[in-house]
């Protein structure tokens, strides 16, 4: 309901201020894009052995966007909204608000007010510092952080200079992950699972609802200096992924999931050298809580705990390559083995080069992470040509590997191995 109400006042907004607006500009796309798995998968969607089933198609999606662009001197305005239908997966068809937001600004102050997208940090591909926005997760074919960003309904207050800018941000809807929790979805088997042992399990999250202490908010420093780039930033919210208590009932495992409160103080640092770019990005998050392994009658709960997740990367652009390498860091302070069933530490690298060909027509990707504890990797090669500015037709895959345990991170989304082809429309 909020999204329509908001929708509906910028709407308002526009027309009122249609008649006198000195540009209004439309764009847009249309694409399709279509996945299927690569391996047999291990589990079927009742949770027992899937070595007789049949490869699935994991997407296959239909999407428009439109865009709206309105300006009237000190005023601007965005409306980005969609529809979309996804024949392998009906809950995922959806009418939709990219974003929907209005701009006041001058030269020294800008406030935007709506739906909108906020990034903090320069990590590619990771999220350190950027944890404003939640990711929709019910897809990973083909999909980016970009693609799986959500706007939040917030109110961004912005005071700037040549070399310097404040960012005060106020959340007041909690808006949580979109996980694949529908039955339909081909991911819910591999995340979601219904089976543990010989018990089922029952999967269920809290609903957050509008109040002064669920309210979130954020600031951030920027410096833009001769020599690098530095920013500042502190944030207080609600995880947008859930925690989840385990509560054992005869031959059930109900697994009930709550939204907690965590604090993040991060800092980001952009270096230029030539033709590389050095970047480092670390963030301190207190209040997060991790999967718990201590049972207590029948009961196994979620433990908080500090976190440090520390990232720096190297970029070069040259003779038509673009290159970016990052080692990631991700530990848990407070650690005990016998209470948080993680592990301690959780270093990754990851890696991604791209080169262009014929014009910038064609180009050629390949990007990998690996969990360096593991071993486990996430492959994901593509390829891409432009037959105009406004056509593009892209194919890949994203292969996960387990590496030396079937429970590491990517050796869990085995069966998301996937092959993917798109084409898109841009307007």
């Amino acid at each position: 309901m909020k999204n329509q109400i908001i929708f509906s006042l910028l709407c308002i907004i526009f027309f009122t201020q249609r008649a006198f607006s000195q540009e209004i500009r439309f764009g847009g796309f249309a694409d399709t894009f279509h996945s299927a798995q690569i391996f047999r998968p291990e589990f079927d969607s009742d949770g027992n052995d899937g070595t007789d089933s049949d490869r699935k198609f994991l997407d296959s999606r239909t999407r428009a966007q439109f865009d709206l662009h309105a300006y009237n001197e000190n005023v601007s305005l965005l409306c980005s909204v969609g529809a979309s239908y996804d024949f392998a997966c009906k809950s995922r068809s959806e009418f939709f608000i990219k974003e929907a937001y209005i701009d006041f600004g001058n030269d020294w102050a800008s406030l935007r007010i709506g739906k909108q997208i906020i990034i903090w940090g320069k990590a590619d591909g990771v999220q350190i510092v950027d944890i404003i926005c939640p990711q929709d997760n019910r897809t990973l074919a083909g999909s980016t952080i970009k693609d799986k960003r959500i706007a939040v309904d917030a109110a961004l207050f912005n005071i700037h200079s040549e070399m310097f800018s404040l960012d005060l941000l106020a959340v007041p809807v909690f808006t949580p992950a979109k996980m694949p929790v529908e039955s339909d979805n081909p991911l819910n088997p591999i995340m979601f699972p219904s089976k543990s042992g010989d018990k089922f399990m029952l999967w269920s999250e809290e609903d957050i609802d509008f109040s002064f202490k669920n309210m979130q908010g954020g600031a951030r420093l920027s410096a833009w200096l001769p020599f690098a780039d530095f920013a500042a930033s502190f944030y207080t919210g609600l995880d947008h992924n859930a925690c989840y208590t385990a509560r054992i009932y005869d031959s059930i495992i109900q697994m009930n999931g709550e939204y907690k409160r965590l604090w993040m103080a991060g800092f980001e640092t952009a270096i230029p050298a030539g033709s590389f770019v050095l970047r480092a990005e670390s963030a301190f998050i207190s209040g997060r809580n991790f999967s718990g392994k201590e049972w207590k009658n029948n009961i196994c709960e979620p433990v908080e705990a500090n976190q440090l997740c520390a990232l720096a990367g190297l970029d070069w652009n040259g003779g038509g390559f673009t290159v970016t390498a990052q080692y990631i860091e991700d530990i848990i302070l407070n650690y005990d083995d016998e209470e948080i069933a993680r592990k301690q530490r959780l270093p990754k690298a990851t890696l991604s080069i791209e080169k262009s060909f014929l014009h910038d027509l064609l180009s050629i990707n390949f990007s990998g992470a690996i969990n360096l504890n593991d071993l486990d990797c996430a492959l994901c090669p593509s390829i891409e040509y432009a037959f105009s500015d406004s056509l593009k037709i892209k194919g890949g895959a994203d292969i996960y590997t387990k590496g030396t345990d079937s429970e590491s991170t990517y050796g869990k989304l085995k069966d998301a191995s996937c092959a993917y082809i798109r084409l898109t429309y841009s307007f």
